[in-house]
């Protein structure tokens, strides 16, 4: 077991070396790719996580787009591994890095000199590695100026997964886009463009991690729906499609409700939703709100 495994991308290769000698010397030991393990290997980075108490994640912008760091980054969610993003370099702000950015307390390595980072850093990893609260006023947050409550996070779930489908539906293309959506869906995927606070964030991650792997979509010929993993029960009500495939309708059976929302792709492999409202804050009246679902089959 060692205390960090540091994941960057070459990019960053020369301040992660200069970070894992200070941290090697000041007797925290590190995993740090080439030299301990293959990071394009992800069963070898699994085993990696596995032995290590902390993930350093050296971060810019183009980091928290790149495809084998959100891997490796679910992997360490996934084995409830602590996270340290050491940040390099401005982020910009949309949808994704929302979900992966400001999703954590972080080091800020651009504006401040690298010492005074390093010396953040240092506080980190002690505070994490003795079970402690991280302490907020040394380390970055988010901007929560419309932070959500996390009671409106779970309450705006709760409504999102209302929003798959009901009735106005064009005859010319009924069979076109009705035989598609037919058959079972996973949710593969989730975003919206809420700032959270860092003490919320990981949770609402971990809440999302645990929706992608139990939460899906069945639509039957009979237009019926069936939603599971969204709730504690199963919830079934009848589904139409309409206007050229770009609108789902839903109405879930023992309400009245009828609700609408945008189709951004479908075919035989992707189904994916945006679903726009507003949603109300604490420190404000209500925010707009854009929320992203894919599903798979």
């Amino acid at each position: 077991m060692k205390d960090i495994c540091a994941i960057y991308l070459k990019e960053n290769k020369a301040i992660v070396k200069k970070l894992v000698s200070k941290l090697e010397s000041d007797g925290i030991s590190c995993w740090v790719a080439p030299r301990d393990f293959n990071q394009e290997d992800k069963e070898i980075v699994r085993e990696v996580i596995e032995k290590s108490r902390i993930l350093l994640l050296v971060l810019d912008n183009n980091t928290t787009k790149n495809k084998q760091i959100v891997d490796i980054l679910e992997i360490a969610l996934d084995n409830n591994l602590q996270i340290i993003p050491f940040v390099t370099g401005k982020i910009d702000t949309d949808l994704y890095s929302e979900y992966f950015f400001y999703s954590f307390s972080w080091v800020d390595a651009f504006e401040d000199e690298f010492d005074e980072a390093y010396e953040v850093l240092l506080e980190a990893i002690d505070e994490l590695s003795e079970g402690k609260t991280k302490k907020s006023a040394h380390l970055k947050k988010s901007d929560t100026k419309n932070t959500v409550n996390k009671n409106w996070y779970i309450a705006a779930i709760s409504t999102i997964v209302i929003f798959v489908v009901y009735f106005v539906y064009n005859q010319a293309f009924k069979n076109k886009y009705e035989d598609v959506i037919l058959g079972q869906w996973q949710l593969a995927d989730y975003s919206d463009n809420l700032r959270r606070a860092p003490q919320d964030s990981l949770n609402i991650i971990n809440q999302i991690q645990i929706m992608k792997k139990n939460a899906l979509m069945i639509f039957n010929e009979d237009n019926s729906f069936e939603r599971r993993g969204f709730a504690p029960e199963p919830q079934i009500g009848q589904w139409k499609i309409g206007e050229k495939g770009k609108y789902l309708y839903l109405t879930p059976f023992g309400t009245q409700q009828e609700d609408k929302i945008n189709i951004e792709k479908l075919d035989d492999n992707t189904l994916m939703l945006v679903v726009r409202e507003k949603i109300p804050t604490v420190n404000a009246d209500s925010i707009d709100v854009i929320t992203k679902l894919t599903f798979s089959k």
